[in-house]
Order: C-alpha cells, then sequence, then structure tokens
C-alpha cells in the first residue's frame, strides 16, 4: 500500500513538473497580431495590469502632504540646517575659485590649482600664496613672445626700425605720419 502510494506522489510529482514545463514553453512563444486593432488592446490590457498598483497623482500628493506633516519641529530643523551647510560649502567653493582666478593662475589649470589648495590644511588664500610660490608654471606667463616662424630664420635689426614698404612710403611721403 504505502509503495502504491509512493509511485502515485511520484507520477503527480512528474505530471505537475510537465505542466509547469508546458506553460513556460507557451509563454516564451512571441505571439503576432494580425491588426493593429489586436496589439493596441493587448498593449492597453498590459498597461492596465503592470499599473493596478500604482497610486495616483492627487494620491502621491496627499501622502506627501502628509509625510510632511508628520516630521517633527526637529526634523524641519534638522533639514535646514543641512540646507544651510549645504549652501556654506558651494558659496566656499565659489569664493575660491574666484581667489584663484583673481590670482593669475592661468585659466587651464584653475580647477587643478583650486583642487590641490582645497586639500590644504589652513586658510585658502595662504595656501593658494605658498602653493603658487613653489609653481610658478600655473602662472599666466606675461611678456613671452611667441614668434611665427615660416622656415626661414630672420632677424629683427632694431625694434624701432620701420619694415621696407612702410620705410619706402615715409620716404616718399614725409607729410604722412605712419
Amino acid at each position: 500500500m504505502k509503495q502504491e502510494n509512493v509511485q502515485d506522489v511520484a507520477q503527480e510529482e512528474t505530471k505537475a513538473t510537465e505542466n509547469t514545463e508546458t506553460q513556460t514553453a507557451e509563454e516564451k512563444v512571441e505571439k503576432t497580431f494580425a491588426t493593429q486593432e489586436e496589439f493596441n488592446e493587448a498593449l492597453k490590457r498590459e498597461v492596465a495590469r503592470k499599473t493596478r498598483n500604482v497610486p495616483s497623482k492627487e494620491e502621491l500628493k496627499a501622502f506627501n502632504e502628509w509625510k510632511e506633516s508628520q516630521k517633527t519641529e526637529e526634523d524641519k530643523k534638522n533639514e535646514i540646517l543641512l540646507e544651510n551647510e549645504t549652501l556654506k560649502k558651494q558659496l566656499a567653493i565659489a569664493e575660491n575659485k574666484s581667489v584663484v582666478a583673481n590670482a593669475g593662475v592661468d585659466s587651464k589649470f584653475q580647477k587643478f590649482v583650486l583642487s590641490e589648495v582645497s586639500e590644504m590644511e589652513g586658510e585658502f588664500e595662504d595656501n593658494l600664496k605658498d602653493y603658487l610660490k613653489e609653481n610658478p608654471q600655473f602662472l599666466i606667463q606675461k611678456n613671452v613672445e611667441t614668434s611665427k616662424t615660416n622656415g626661414v630664420a630672420t632677424k629683427k635689426i632694431s625694434e624701432d626700425a620701420d619694415d621696407g614698404v612702410t620705410a619706402i612710403l615715409k620716404a616718399k611721403h614725409p607729410d604722412i605720419n605712419f
């Protein structure tokens, strides 16, 4: 008797496994639609099924208002303090950017210098001055002449000398100021 029950249970488990496999195979088969209307109906049913438990905008608004009303005075003060601290940090960063820009740091290196000096202990402006003394390569290079070369070696005799065309024009028309 026990052996028959065991065999019956085994057969039922086999049938259940086969049914599950059949259902899974049916789910994997893609359904094609003959008309656009069939597709639209299937899409509407699927969207309705997926959004069945999603609250409406009004319900969300009411929930958020309720949630806000449940906050204690202490929670509200903590939120204000946190926002205040965030704004202070943003203001300090903006001020430090301005200090770096006004210190004569080349625009290509301003973010780098700002990050390097910000990590240092102590007063930002003092650290910036020390850093720029040690690393003058980050400063804007003044009075650096970059000459364009065309591959021909030339030598300028003096800064006051006129070029050839101007010299000829001055010689022919001395009354005109060039």
